[in-house]
């Protein structure tokens, strides 16, 4: 227990600094020079999950070294790719505006230089020991999630009511669809085998309304419709212009500049069209789907430290767990109070 103990108390000096760099987003620039949207709704969402990539955090695999998951600075104040702070830590410039170099966006990838300095700064071999596969589901219990006021078009947006009329999502057995599932604390570096995170988008819906990638990776997003276009935009991401999707056509790719939270959104005027992006330091994390399961593979044997994140509700709950070789299983229960979210809601900065 003293080890995992000593895990959370590193955890919390390093969340210290994740609050303070969160009010870098009042002030960070947009990608086109504008700055960011103050609604009260915009600003909740993003001071909320810049607090909780850090409850989610702590180093993945490397307990030796290196930042929690959560403490690079927010992804609208992202330094360039190539401005990495000594020991792997991004810098904390702004990254989100036109000005930055379409070289430097480039060179993210799971191989790069920039990349491999944050997610293996000691340069070592990946884990070849013994692994286990985490699997189980997230459920939700307490009061159904409200109507978010939102409307949709009739004819040509048929999933979107289904997606995002709702506070969250809910599935048979009360199980809870996006919800990020993270494992850290363990001992040995996991590398991330899948180039990209894949996204689709359908009936003026994206899959999902949670986007978990490890820091390497870039992220794609698909149009399947077969006649309507989207303008897919990650915000906090430099650009030089902005993709369409075409009605199955390629899929546009973005390469995020470094760990943080980003908002996957639509150009087009669909303003509902949204998902909460993840970066993440390390590779063994999942979102749930409608049916509430998950499955992380690849884990080092040993103690670790799991968590499932909600973010529309901003909740999340932590469990330690050994992973043993072979399967594992291991479930998490939410709980909503509606009351007790409005009034945390309303308590809240309105900026």
């Amino acid at each position: 227990m003293a080890p995992a103990l000593a895990a959370i108390a590193s955890f919390c000096s390093e969340y210290a600094v994740l609050r303070g760099a969160r009010e870098l987003l009042k002030s960070a620039p947009m990608r086109n020079g504008e700055k960011m949207q103050r609604t009260a709704g915009n600003w909740r969402m993003r001071a909320a999950s810049v607090a909780l990539l850090g409850a989610l955090g702590c180093q993945g695999g490397n307990t030796g070294g290196g930042s929690p998951a959560g403490s690079a600075a927010p992804a609208g104040s992202a330094a360039p790719a190539g401005s990495a702070a000594p020991g792997g830590a991004a810098s904390a410039s702004a990254a989100g505006s036109a000005q930055a170099a379409p070289a430097a966006v480039s060179t993210i990838s799971l191989t790069s230089e920039t990349v491999l300095k944050v997610m293996n700064p000691r340069g070592r071999a990946p884990y070849s020991g013994p692994t286990g596969t985490l699997r189980g589901r997230v459920t939700i219990k307490g009061d159904p999630p409200p109507d978010t006021g939102l409307s949709f078009p009739t004819r040509k947006c048929g999933e979107a009511a289904a997606t995002y009329g709702r506070l969250f999502r809910v599935g048979p057995q009360n199980a809870v669809a996006d919800a990020l599932v993270t494992v850290v604390n363990y001992s040995g570096h996991v590398p991330e085998r899948e180039e990209a995170e894949k996204v689709t988008i359908h009936g003026c819906a994206f899959s999902t309304r949670t986007v978990a990638m490890t820091f390497g990776q870039r992220l794609e997003v698909a149009n399947l419709d077969p006649l309507e276009p989207y303008m897919p935009n990650l915000e906090g991401v430099p650009f030089m212009a902005v993709l369409v999707a075409m009605p199955q056509g390629e899929a546009v790719p973005f390469h995020p500049p470094q760990p943080g939270y980003y908002q996957l959104v639509d150009k087009m005027p669909k303003p509902f069209l949204k998902a909460e992006v993840f970066v993440l330091k390390f590779a063994t994390h999942d979102v749930t789907g409608l049916d509430g399961k998950f499955e992380i593979k690849n884990i080092p044997v040993g103690k670790v430290l799991t968590a499932a994140l909600l973010p529309a509700i901003e909740q999340d709950v932590k469990k330690e767990i050994e992973i043993k070789e072979g399967e594992n299983t291991l479930d998490f229960e939410l709980n909503f109070d509606l009351e007790k979210h409005n009034e945390k809601k309303s308590a809240k900065p309105s900026q």
